[in-house]
């Protein structure tokens, strides 16, 4: 199946645009729901952590839709610095491929510890343990998941 230009520039665009809304999106809803924790870690520590985590998810794409736009440009205007620059940029080795894998990678994993944090994983974990033990006769019922 055979693609055009334009409809291949503009699923690139399409890409980046719905991935940054969606992160930025997840990341705002971190900031305004955050958890009651009494450390700043504990309070901000997942917004953080998404906010991270879409810089680096958003590295790939961007790249991808610098590189074709500016290549589109070539194909219609010719020759111009900015373009010039902007591949320069683009093809420096820190956007190289298997840095663009490491990031991606490192997103989903910021993005997974993040989640963690925001829905207190550990703290439920713990408490689930806890009762667990409790219905044995392991621990003590009056004593929490702390000691």
């Amino acid at each position: 199946m055979a693609v055009s230009k334009d409809s291949l520039i503009y699923s690139y665009i399409f890409t980046f645009a719905i991935l940054m809304v969606v992160m930025t999106n997840a990341t705002q809803y971190f900031a305004m729901h955050r958890p009651q924790k009494a450390d700043w870690w504990g309070c901000w520590g997942p917004t953080v952590l998404m906010a991270l985590s879409t810089v680096f998810l958003l590295v790939a794409p961007l790249k991808n839709l610098v590189v074709n736009v500016c290549m589109a440009s070539f194909r219609t205007n010719g020759f111009d610095s900015t373009i010039e620059h902007a591949l320069d940029i683009a093809y420096m080795p820190i956007f190289g491929e298997k840095h663009m894998r490491f990031y991606t990678l490192l997103a989903y994993g910021l993005m997974f510890w993040s989640t963690s944090l925001q829905v207190d994983i550990a703290g439920k974990f713990s408490s689930l343990l806890h009762v667990q033990r409790v219905k044995k006769g392991i621990a003590k019922a009056d004593s929490g998941p702390g000691g």
